[in-house]
C-alpha cells in the first residue's frame, strides 16, 4: 500500500496562499500563449504524436529512443523505474535527508528501504565508500537525487560513475532523480546532454520539464534506461493506466520545441536571487545553508533549534511567508529556502519576513 506523503499534504494547504512564496521549488508556470508561440496543436486523434513524443524527449537527452519511457512527471517517472527493477523484500538505499515521496514509492511496491547519510559538515555530498559499505545482496536500487533535493547540492559525475561500479558489482543500478540537474547550464538549444543515462549500462534516470520550465502542469516526464527495462515499465504503464492520453503526447512535443526558449527564461527568473540568499544566510550566527552553487534552492538549518515546523506555520500566518519544513526531509531544525517564485524585490521582502523564524 502506498502512504500519504505527509510533505505532500502540508504543501496542498498552504501553496499559493501565500503572499511571499519561499517554498516552491519549480520554476513559475509560463502560460500556453508564451510557451506555443501561436503553435497550434494537431488533430487530437493523430496517434503519430505518441511516437513523436518518445524521440523528442530522446533527442531533448541525447539518448536513443529505444531507451525511452514518456511518463506523467517525474513521480510516475520514479514509479517506472521502481517497479521496473523491485520485487517485494528487495532493498532500496536512499540519501539521507531525503524526499519524502521516493520514501513512499519504494514502500508501496514492497520494498525494504534503508538510508546512507549526506553529511552536512561534509557539504552534503556523497560518500561512495560509504554506500558500498550498506550493500547487501538483496539491494537492488541506489537513488540519488541531483540536484539533491532539499540542499541544491550537486552530485559530480565522477561520484555517479563510481556508484554505478558499486551497483553492477552487487547485479544492482543505479537511479538518478535528474529533475534539477540542468540548472547549472540551462539547454537554449533544446538539448540536455548530460544526462546520468549515459554514465553506465546500470544506470536509469528520471526528470520532465516540470521544474526547470515552468511547466509543472503539463507533467511531462520520462524514465530513461536500458531496453529490458523499458519493456518493464510498459508492462507497469498498461497495467495502470493502459496508455497515456493522447493529448499529453501532444502538449508534450509542442513543450519539447520550446525548451530553448523556456531555459533562456528561467535563466532571466533567477539573476542574483542566489546570491541575495547567501548574504540573507550570513546574517544569522546561528544559521548554516547548503550554499548550493546551482538551481533554486537551499536547504537552511538552524543550530540548537528543535522542531521547527511549528514555527513555520507561525510565521506563515502572521508575516505571509512559506518555506519548506525540514521536517518532511529528516532534518527537523531546517527548511528548504526557495528564490524560484518572486521577483528579486518581493524575494528580498520575504526574507525580511522571515527574520522571526531564524533569528527567533
Amino acid at each position: 500500500m502506498f502512504g500519504p506523503s505527509r510533505y505532500i499534504s502540508w504543501v496542498r494547504k498552504f501553496y499559493g496562499h501565500v503572499p511571499y512564496d519561499l517554498g516552491t521549488s519549480g520554476i513559475p508556470n509560463v502560460s500556453w500563449g508564451e510557451m506555443s508561440a501561436g503553435a497550434t496543436l494537431p488533430p487530437i486523434d493523430d496517434t503519430s504524436g505518441y511516437g513523436k513524443l518518445v524521440a523528442g524527449i530522446a533527442r531533448h537527452n541525447d539518448v536513443p529512443a529505444s531507451e525511452v519511457i514518456p511518463a506523467l512527471g517525474t513521480a510516475q517517472a520514479l514509479h517506472l523505474a521502481y517497479t521496473a527493477v523491485l520485487s517485494p523484500g528487495d532493498e532500496v538505499l536512499l540519501e539521507h535527508p531525503v524526499y519524502e515521496p521516493l520514501v513512499r514509492i519504494g514502500e508501496g511496491v514492497g520494498a525494504v528501504i534503508r538510508t546512507y547519510e549526506r553529511r552536512a559538515d561534509e557539504g552534503f555530498r556523497v560518500d561512495p565508500e560509504r554506500i558500498a559499505a550498506q550493500m547487501t545482496p538483496r539491494t537492488r536500487l541506489i537513488v540519488v537525487t541531483n540536484l539533491h533535493n532539499p540542499t541544491g547540492v550537486r552530485v559530480p559525475d565522477e561520484t555517479l560513475r563510481e556508484l554505478a561500479k558499486i551497483a553492477e558489482a552487487h547485479s544492482a543500478y543505479l537511479l538518478v532523480d535528474e529533475v534539477y540537474a540542468p540548472f547549472d547550464d540551462l539547454p537554449e538549444d533544446g538539448i540536455f546532454r548530460r544526462s546520468a543515462r549515459k554514465l553506465g549500462p546500470n544506470v536509469m534516470a528520471v526528470s520532465s520539464l516540470t521544474k526547470c520550465y515552468g511547466l509543472g502542469t503539463y507533467r511531462v516526464g520520462w524514465m530513461l534506461a536500458p531496453e529490458h527495462l523499458i519493456a518493464e515499465a510498459e508492462a507497469t504503464t498498461i497495467a495502470t493506466v493502459g496508455h497515456l492520453p493522447l493529448s499529453h503526447a501532444h502538449l508534450g512535443v509542442t513543450a519539447l520545441e520550446a525548451v530553448g526558449s523556456l531555459a533562456k527564461r528561467a535563466k532571466a527568473l533567477l539573476v542574483g536571487k542566489r546570491e541575495l540568499a547567501e548574504q540573507w544566510v550570513s546574517q544569522f550566527p546561528r544559521a548554516r545553508w547548503s550554499a548550493p552553487k546551482d538551481g533554486l534552492f537551499g536547504l537552511v538549518t538552524i543550530d540548537g533549534a528543535d522542531n521547527l515546523l511549528p514555527r513555520i506555520e507561525t510565521n506563515i500566518r502572521e508575516h505571509g511567508v512559506l518555506v519548506g519544513p525540514g521536517s518532511f526531509f529528516g532534518i527537523p531544525n531546517g527548511f528548504r529556502l526557495s528564490w524560484a517564485t518572486l521577483p528579486a524585490e518581493e524575494f528580498k521582502k520575504g526574507l525580511e519576513r522571515l527574520e522571526p523564524l531564524v533569528a527567533g
